[in-house]
């Protein structure tokens, strides 16, 4: 319980769905339980508007704004059609409840020129207001206990930070490596959330990490690459950059919004190992460019995703659907 704010969950929901039948059926049964939580929160007298946040939820928004006529706001993360592999049941619900919303959110301009072009939204309802991180939490810290764990002392480490989604673009990153491995022989590429399926000597997989620890593989870094073939926004891109981490990513979706070319890090082309691969080396041969680009991400971070600005401007959108 924070200050302000109450938490009501499903508890009874938490199971491992062991198929795809009864993973959508888990889908569909806490869509329904979370609808009826938020009815019975609204015959108390104790709700004001609604807010839903991406694919997974949305036949509880549609749910409630039936039963309530409450004002909807939708944040999208992303757009579930336009995933590289989109899962048909979030795809429905999201198509479904586009209609009923009164005011979105878009994460990225990325994904407010999606919202208008895929769903024919007014420009005029959209907002658009990116995710944050939390600077304090965030920050370049040492590192020398990682570095002796994973036997990292005196490498060049690569690193990524991601689910296993083929919209991720990993293979472009693993084949980057590959290609530069003879040329900086030192190279090693860490992987944070990936399944260990190379088994190559110049690879670390880490399928999870906790928060203490995943801030200090930012750290240690020295470079973190965000190789996406679909990315709405990047958080982990923000996260690298609070951490002073020089950062390499794709020209797609929400990325060119976070990273300023040459400035605060280096975008390459999609789907092209031979572009990370340059981008990687040219950071290699320039430490102090690097060390410059580490500074001025953090810098960037601090001044564009702060989240108390980010809450100042979600509570204007509450204002205008409550108008």
């Amino acid at each position: 319980m924070v200050k302000n704010v109450c938490v009501h969950g499903p508890t009874e929901l938490r199971y491992q769905a062991s198929n795809d039948f009864s993973a959508a059926y888990k889908k569909i049964l806490t869509n329904i339980n979370v609808a009826a939580m938020v009815k019975k929160q609204f015959l108390n007298g104790s709700l004001d508007l609604l807010h839903s946040h991406g694919g997974l939820i949305q036949l509880a928004a549609r749910l409630s704004k039936q039963s309530t006529q409450l004002p909807l706001v939708m944040t999208a993360h992303s757009i579930d059609v336009n995933r590289t592999k989109p899962d048909g049941l979030s795809v429905m619900m999201e198509q479904n409840v586009v209609g009923m919303v009164d005011r979105f959110i878009a994460v990225s301009k990325s994904i407010q020129g999606e919202l208008e072009q895929t769903f024919g939204i007014e420009p005029d309802r959209i907002t658009i207001i990116p995710n944050g991180v939390d600077a304090e939490a965030f920050k370049h810290q040492n590192a020398d206990d990682l570095k002796r764990k994973y036997k990292l002392d005196n490498r060049f480490v690569v690193l990524f930070v991601g689910r296993n989604d083929p919209q991720k673009g990993v293979m472009y990153l693993v084949d980057a490596v590959q290609k530069l491995q003879r040329d900086i022989p030192e190279i090693m590429l860490v992987m944070v959330g990936q399944p260990d399926i190379y088994h190559e000597k110049h690879i670390l997989c880490l399928p999870h990490v906790g928060k203490h620890e995943l801030i200090k593989l930012y750290s240690l870094s020295n470079a973190f690459v965000l190789p996406s073939i679909y990315e709405p926004f990047g958080i982990a891109l923000i996260e690298a950059m609070a951490c002073e981490t020089a950062c390499i990513g794709t020209r797609v979706g929400g990325i060119p919004d976070i990273i300023d070319h040459n400035r605060t890090g280096l975008l390459v082309e999609p789907e092209s190992g031979a572009s990370i691969a340059e981008a990687i080396d040219r950071l290699y041969h320039d430490p102090e460019k690097r060390c410059l680009m580490g500074k001025k991400g953090r810098e960037r971070v601090i001044s564009s995703f702060d989240w108390q600005d980010i809450a100042k401007k979600t509570g204007e959108v509450y204002r205008q659907a409550l108008s």
